[in-house]
């Protein structure tokens, strides 16, 4: 597999003293998208009354905005890692959190941001698509692999309905068929191929991202969702879930990179999921008592999901911030 030059821990991305947009690493926008996603998320607990949701969207939309810088000011840099197998899967994270802004604003202007966002993704899915298909080998399918095909069904969390109800429903379909073509295939990979590189050990996080965010993108459109469905993709939310955070004690003992921002995410969204569950199991007559159960495990994954946001954005700032003062105690 190619070096992961931007994750690789220790390494120097700031080239002087003062900030410079093109040194950011492209993983931030997987950190964007899951500083907006917590925001929505924590509305679910009725104490922010839309604050929430609108201080992730502006501090998601302001890491986006530095990233646009970087690939307006290095146009070639962005088309290397479009043709990197751990990068370019990664790169639609950024359309991912644009959805998730575009759902903060309201009337024609937040729908074309998020038919703009929609759009970016399918075009990155698309080249993605084309450049593993020149050359691809098992051993580079990581988890990451996951967020071209099925992120795109954070584009049904943020529809915004009316006309475009269909294609919402058809990009729900498109992601969850991917995903149940690519999860054998994935199994395989992790169980019976070489380890996973330690620099790209943090997409691991990430399997537990698809089946929760299935399930979310499923009961925010679906207006009379399968019980069978909601139950079977609740059940692998569930247990992806927990089998990532075991994970995290290994994890976490890797030195920080900019990869650690592949563990917000998909924690924030397996709380989103839970969370949208509870309804619609009590509107389908499970017992009181199962549905307290779920909301209690809900909460509770929202607690968890904030430390691993927050701990990561501790990390992030520790990170700029000594490759920022290295230089000055060069001189």
């Amino acid at each position: 597999m190619p070096s992961l030059p931007f994750l690789q821990p220790c390494r120097c991305i700031m080239a002087s003293s003062y900030f410079r947009p093109t040194s950011l690493p492209t993983p931030l926008a997987g950190l964007a998208l899951g500083i907006g996603s917590l925001g929505w998320c924590l509305e679910n607990t009725g104490l922010f009354t839309g604050m929430a949701a609108t201080t992730g969207a502006i501090l998601s939309g302001i890491l986006l905005a530095l990233l646009l810088v970087k690939f307006l000011r290095a146009p070639n840099l962005l088309k290397d890692e479009l043709k990197h197998p751990v990068i370019g899967s990664i790169l639609p994270t950024y359309s991912m959190a644009l959805m998730l802004v575009s759902a903060a604003i309201s009337g024609r202007v937040g729908t074309g941001l998020w038919l703009l966002a929609v759009s970016l993704h399918i075009i990155l899915l698309l080249i993605f698509f084309w450049e593993r298909g020149k050359s691809f080998r098992l051993p580079q399918l990581v988890p990451s692999w996951y967020i071209p095909p099925v992120g795109i069904i954070v584009a049904d969390l943020t529809s915004p309905g009316g006309s475009w109800a269909g294609l919402a429903m058809a990009l729900f379909w498109f992601g969850l068929i991917s995903y149940a073509i690519m999860l054998p295939v994935m199994i395989y990979r992790l169980i019976f191929e070489p380890e996973v590189p330690d620099a790209a050990k943090p997409t691991i996080a990430i399997l537990a991202a698809p089946a929760s965010l299935s399930l979310a993108g499923y009961l925010a459109i679906s207006p009379a969702p399968s019980g069978l469905l909601v139950l079977m993709l609740l059940g692998i939310a569930i247990l992806m879930t927990a089998i990532t955070y075991l994970g995290f004690i290994r994890l976490l003992r890797l030195p920080f990179s900019p990869g650690y921002a592949s563990f917000t995410f998909p924690m924030v969204i397996g709380a989103t999921a839970l969370f949208k569950s509870v309804p619609f199991l009590a509107q389908w007559g499970a017992s009181d008592g199962t549905v307290a159960t779920l909301l209690w495990l809900a909460r509770l994954e929202l607690i968890g999901a904030t430390l691993v946001v927050g701990y990561v954005c501790w990390c992030y700032a520790r990170f700029f911030l000594a490759k920022q003062a290295k230089p000055a105690n060069n001189h």
